[in-house]
């Protein structure tokens, strides 16, 4: 039995270290970011279609990458990534939300940009 236990706690180590989402964390934050950065660059410089275009080619990447992450549990996620994760989707979200009251100000279609901002949200709904 005691011969039995080493490998038994080996595996289960093995299987919570497999089961790590921070890879997936520290890539989908690079995605993001650097998605979140053209649309706010492009809308304050007036380019609300740009800025959709952007976000039309990734908006499904991005999704895809916020469904394998936003379920991760306790042990499948370290400390840091969810400090990270939390940090940059609100920077991002705070960003964006500027951009798109700056660019309304200066005489851009506001319902556009608004529309552009909930289908932004509405991906990182849990």
């Amino acid at each position: 039995m005691k011969k039995l236990l080493l490998p038994i706690a080996l595996l289960s180590c093995l299987a919570f270290a497999g089961c790590s989402k921070d890879a997936e964390i520290e890539s989908f934050i690079t995605e993001f970011e650097t998605v979140t950065q053209t649309m706010t660059s492009k809308i304050e410089s007036g380019d609300a279609e740009g800025a959709k275009k952007v976000f039309d080619e990734k908006k499904e990447s991005l999704k895809a990458s916020w469904d394998g992450i936003k379920g991760a549990r306790g042990f499948q996620v370290s400390e840091e990534s969810k400090k990270k994760l939390m940090a940059s989707v609100t920077k991002n979200v705070t960003a964006l939300s500027g951009a798109v009251m700056k660019g309304a100000m200066k005489g851009g279609n506001a319902n556009d940009m608004k529309s552009l901002l909930k289908e932004y949200q509405d991906i990182f709904k849990m």
